[in-house]
């Protein structure tokens, strides 16, 4: 029998359907290796292996059938702006289109109907269908902010944790409500420094931090789905895992390290099993 526990991985896949891969390539998407090395570029500039370190067989999952470049799951369907729910940069400001490229108001709608729609659409009949009362939004960050954040190049903690509210967990002057409470809060930073805090202190990659709403102060689905106002209110958090703990550089690239993406994993199975009885 299954928890009834919703994980999602938003920004997880590294596919573009290929209408929108030919928006973005133009000519060279008929060269097969130019394909490859674009779509590795968008897997890698996404949150990468999150499908693998949230894997949980005891809870429900959905995982993104796109890259985060085709729409962002996790953004208001309505939110504009360069890192809005159609991006037309990646996160250092490279152009992701031709420079004669223009998303139409129709070309939008058409994206947010397919793929953003859709995906919400089976994350509501999951929680009806399975009765789920805890949502977890499983997501990896960089190391240090990119050109596009707020705090570029500043050093990111080792694992964040994400509730809608300020740094204190107190809600957030432009926020209604927060998406667990700061009790609940609390014991969830008690569970992840219990379950990954050994994994952390052996890193000497990242800073040995376990944060609460820095660099970001909300998750979007999570805030969202928790929203009292709706017919069914599920309460959950975002977890970003810095890459820095289960990656390793060598000439350039980003390589798994795969010992460190099992232990994240173990840790966040048994991280589970502790918190459904916190979110109750």
């Amino acid at each position: 029998m299954k928890l009834p526990v919703l994980i999602l991985t938003p920004h997880s896949s590294g596919h573009v359907p290929t209408d929108i891969l030919a928006e973005m390539m133009g000519a060279s998407v008929f060269s097969d290796s130019a394909r490859k090395k674009r779509l590795e570029w968008m897997f890698l500039e996404g949150d990468q292996y999150t499908d693998i370190i949230y894997h949980a067989p005891e809870a429900h999952t959905l995982h993104a059938q796109t890259t985060r470049f085709v729409v962002d799951l996790n953004r208001d369907r309505n939110e504009g702006g360069e890192n809005g729910v159609i991006k037309l940069t990646d996160f250092e400001k490279h152009p992701l289109y031709p420079n004669n490229f223009v998303l139409t108001p129709e070309k939008r709608e058409e994206r947010l109907r397919r793929y953003f729609d859709s995906f919400h659409a089976e994350l509501e009949a999951m929680i009806e269908a399975h009765d789920i009362w805890l949502f977890i939004d499983g997501h990896s960050m960089q190391p240090r902010g990119p050109k596009i954040s707020p705090t570029p190049g500043v050093p990111r903690p080792a694992i964040t944790l994400m509730t809608s509210s300020d740094e204190d967990g107190r809600p957030l002057e432009n926020r209604t409500h927060t998406s667990i409470s700061p009790e609940q809060t609390e014991e969830v930073m008690r569970l992840l420094g219990k379950h990954f805090g050994s994994i952390i202190a052996s890193s000497n990659a990242v800073p040995h931090e376990i944060a609460l709403n820095k660099p970001w102060s909300y998750d979007e689905l999570s805030y969202h789905y928790s929203d009292p106002q709706r017919k069914r209110a599920v309460p959950g958090f975002g977890i970003e895992f810095n890459h820095a703990l289960y990656l390793t550089y060598e000439d350039g690239k980003e390589l798994p390290n795969e010992s460190v993406i099992k232990q994240l994993n173990e840790a966040f199975q048994n991280f589970l099993r502790e918190v459904v009885k916190v979110i109750n």
